[in-house]
C-alpha cells in the first residue's frame, strides 16, 4: 500500500505542478459534469426515447445506479480511505471540496459503466462515451480530490459491473420474451395483412427435408431449432411491378413481430420486393431462390463454402432482393447472375445500401447488415445474433 500511495502522491505533485488557468477551466467543466452522474443520466433518459436505444439506455441507468450503490453504501464505507486534499491540507482543490472517503472514485465507477455500455452496444460511436469518461475521471485527479488509484479501481469496477448487468438483462429479458412467445398458440394480427402464428401443419410438413433437416443432414454436431421456436408470417409487399402481394416468411419467433413491423413499414412506404416465398418453393436451394431474386429467412444450413452454420439456421437472418444484393467472399459472387451487381460504387435500382429505406429500416430494429462485414459482403442479410 505504501508503494501505491508514494506513486499516487507523486502523480498529483506532478499535476499540482502544471495547473493552469485554461486546465482549470477545462477540467471544471468535465467534473462538473461528473457530479451525481449528471452527463450519465441524461445519456440514458435520451437513449430511452427511442426504441431501438432504449433497452441500452435503461441498462446504463441500471449499471450507474448499482455502482453508486456499491460504491456508497459498501467501499467507500468499509475502505474509509482520506481524500488527498484532506490528508495534505497544502493541496489546493478549486473545486468545491467533496464529502465521503476517497476510494474508489464515484465519477469514475459511473463513467466508465456508462462508457462500457456506449461501446457494447454502438461500438465506435460509443468512443465518444469513452473519452468522456477519461476526462472526466482525470478531472477528479486534476483537482487532487481523489488519488490515481481510486480512479483506477472505480474504472474497472464500472465496467466489470455494466458488463454483468448487461449480460444478465439480457439473459433475463431473452427468456421473459421467449416465455411469453411460446406461449402463442393462435395466429396474431399486428397489422391487416401481417400476421405470425405456430407453423401450421401442411407448411411444417412441406418444410421436412428441405429446409427443415431430419437428423442424417444435423450440421457440426449443431442443434435443429425446434418447430416451436417457429412462427410463420404472412406480410404484404409491392411487387416490381408495384403489384401488391402476400408473402409468407418462416423466422424465429424472437424476430417475428419486429419482421412484421418492418415489412409494414416497407409497405407503407411502397418499397419494392420482387418476391417473399418461403425457400422450400426451391428445394431448399439458396443458389436457385437468390437467383430469383427471391427474399427468405429459415433455412438449416451453413454460409456458403464454409463449415459454419449460418444464422438463416435459427429463422434469425433473412435476405433482401438477394439478385441484386448479392454475398461476396473470397472472389465469389452469389448468386453467380449476381455479377453486374457486385460493384456497389455502381448506381442501380433495388440497391441496399447504407442510404437506402430497408437498410435504415432493419437497422432502426437492431438487425445487423451483412454489408457491413469487413472481410466479405453479404448486402441482401440482415440478422439478429443469437
Amino acid at each position: 500500500m505504501e508503494v501505491i500511495l508514494n506513486i499516487d502522491n507523486s502523480i498529483l505533485d506532478f499535476l499540482l505542478s502544471i495547473r493552469t488557468e485554461f486546465f482549470n477551466d477545462f477540467f471544471s467543466l468535465f467534473s462538473y459534469m461528473g457530479n451525481g452522474g449528471l452527463v450519465w443520466i441524461i445519456t440514458g433518459l435520451a437513449l430511452m426515447i427511442f426504441r431501438r436505444t432504449r433497452k441500452a439506455g435503461f441498462i446504463l441507468l441500471l449499471s450507474i445506479g448499482i455502482t453508486a450503490l456499491i460504491n456508497n453504501f459498501v467501499l467507500k464505507n468499509i475502505i474509509d480511505r482520506v481524500r488527498p486534499f484532506i490528508a495534505d491540507e497544502s493541496i489546493k482543490t478549486i473545486i468545491a471540496k467533496p464529502a465521503g472517503a476517497s476510494f474508489p472514485s464515484g465519477h469514475s465507477s459511473a463513467s466508465f459503466a456508462a462508457a462500457a455500455i456506449l461501446i457494447k452496444y454502438f461500438k465506435k460511436n460509443g468512443l465518444f462515451g469513452l473519452a468522456a469518461a477519461i476526462f472526466i475521471s482525470f478531472s477528479r485527479i486534476y483537482f487532487c480530490v481523489h488519488y490515481p488509484s481510486d480512479i483506477i479501481a472505480g474504472a474497472v469496477e464500472g465496467i466489470i459491473i455494466a458488463l454483468i448487468v448487461a449480460f444478465a438483462f439480457e439473459k433475463i429479458y431473452s427468456n421473459i420474451c421467449m416465455n411469453r412467445l411460446m406461449k402463442v398458440k393462435e395466429k396474431t394480427t399486428v397489422y391487416d395483412g401481417f400476421t405470425f402464428e405456430p407453423v401450421p401443419d401442411k407448411i411444417w410438413n412441406n418444410m421436412q427435408g428441405k429446409s427443415y433437416p431430419d437428423k442424417e443432414t444435423v450440421l457440426n454436431n449443431k442443434k435443429v431449432i425446434s418447430r416451436n421456436e417457429l412462427f410463420y408470417l404472412n406480410v404484404l409487399y409491392f411487387s416490381f411491378e408495384c403489384e401488391l402481394k402476400a408473402g409468407e416468411i418462416i423466422c424465429n419467433r424472437k424476430i417475428a413481430k419486429d419482421l412484421c413491423k418492418i415489412f409494414k413499414k416497407l409497405y407503407d412506404r411502397r418499397y419494392m420486393i420482387e418476391k417473399i416465398r418461403l425457400i422450400d418453393n426451391y428445394n431448399a436451394d439458396d443458389e436457385k431462390s437468390m437467383s430469383d431474386n427471391n427474399s427468405s429467412c429459415f433455412c438449416y444450413r451453413n454460409i456458403a463454402h464454409t463449415d459454419t452454420i449460418s444464422q438463416h439456421s435459427y429463422g434469425l437472418a433473412i435476405d433482401i432482393n438477394p439478385l441484386y444484393n448479392p454475398y461476396i467472399a473470397k472472389g465469389r459472387i452469389m448468386p453467380a447472375s449476381a455479377e453486374p451487381y457486385a460493384d456497389r460504387s455502381r448506381s442501380f435500382e433495388h440497391k441496399i445500401d447504407k442510404h437506402d429505406y430497408c437498410y435504415k429500416v432493419f437497422r432502426s430494429f437492431g438487425f445487423e447488415w451483412g454489408g457491413n462485414w469487413e472481410n466479405e459482403k453479404d448486402y441482401q442479410h440482415f440478422y439478429k445474433k443469437g
